[in-house]
């Protein structure tokens, strides 16, 4: 009973907050109180919400799933997915646990773009360059394989979602760019920029796990058959795409 009290709370007060950024942070905050083993079930009871096409919960928890993402919650989240696994909710210990999945990156991959400006630019100038507003630069930008630079440029007014999207499309490309995104609460709510996570074989399995509840069924079920994807994202995608009976 305390748990879908506690579910049906989180959804509530979620919904009432506008900035999702200020949702994330009360999320973070919620499940760190909570504690791994009722955040577990808390998050369970959510999930099977949105399982039965309640549009709040899935949208709680894509934004759990950016919360427990970041950074300074991998204590917590794989505290959570081990608790989710004693629960036997390997699923959702799936989309938590950081597991071998993406394709590793290659020397392609990590190569710095050129700037132009005829020499190895520094991380820090890179940084710089990733918070100003021109387009031609920040293009290049983009490219670039450190996350650090990645996330202050996700962060840009400047950036547009063709941006993300391309940047979550290309092949091939350092994984750990790919889940700076997924720590974006400004970009995980864009479904074309979830959609090429879930595509791109280099994104960490269990970042494009955890967006697989929030596809549609038709791109869930062309995912599914795509050979060169992991098979458990391509296994998730097929039972998401079959049709749910609603109670």
């Amino acid at each position: 009973m305390r748990v879908g009290l506690e579910a049906r709370r989180l959804v509530r007060v979620v919904e009432g907050i506008a900035d999702r950024d200020v949702a994330v942070g009360f999320l973070r905050h919620e499940l760190a109180r909570l504690g791994p083993d009722e955040s577990a079930a808390v998050i369970a009871e959510i999930d099977a919400r949105a399982e039965m096409r309640d549009d709040a919960s899935a949208r709680v928890m894509l934004l759990v799933s950016v919360a427990l993402a970041a950074r300074e919650c991998d204590e917590l989240r794989v505290a959570i997915a081990e608790a989710a696994i004693a629960r036997g909710d390997v699923d959702t210990a799936r989309r938590l646990r950081p597991e071998p999945g993406a394709r590793a990156a290659d020397d392609d991959a990590a190569t710095v773009p050129d700037f132009g400006r005829g020499r190895p630019m520094t991380l820090g100038e890179r940084k710089s360059l990733a918070r100003g507003r021109d387009r031609d630069l920040l293009a290049r930008v983009l490219r670039d394989p450190h996350p650090d630079v990645i996330r202050i440029v996700l962060a840009n007014p400047a950036i547009t979602e063709p941006d993300v999207v391309r940047l979550c499309a290309k092949r091939p490309i350092v994984p750990e760019v790919l889940r700076e995104v997924a720590r974006s609460s400004r970009w995980m709510v864009r479904y074309g920029v979830r959609l090429a996570l879930a595509r791109n074989p280099y994104t960490p399995l269990d970042v494009a796990l955890s967006v697989v509840p929030h596809l549609n069924a038709q791109d869930a079920r062309d995912i599914a058959g795509s050979p060169e994807l992991h098979d458990q994202l391509r296994e998730a995608c097929a039972r998401a795409a079959r049709p749910r009976t609603i109670h």
